[in-house]
């Protein structure tokens, strides 16, 4: 079966019945995205010093500054 006949079977429901559809379309789609965020989420490490010197502060950092 395809999306269009899904679709066009869909159509063909009352409104509740398509309420109830889309609700549990809605939390299938939120457990996928939940999913793909744990399985892509650990493979994230943050690696210490990747940016050291990038940012330089100078000895006159906590003087007032000039007008």
């Amino acid at each position: 079966m395809t999306l269009t006949d899904l679709l066009n079977e869909a159509k063909q429901l009352d409104l509740q019945e398509q309420v109830q559809l889309a609700t549990q379309l809605m939390q299938w789609v939120e457990i996928k995205l939940n999913q793909e965020t744990k399985l892509t989420g650990d493979k994230k490490v943050r690696k210490p010093g990747i940016n050291r010197g990038s940012c330089l502060i100078l000895d006159d950092f906590n003087e007032p500054l000039s007008d």
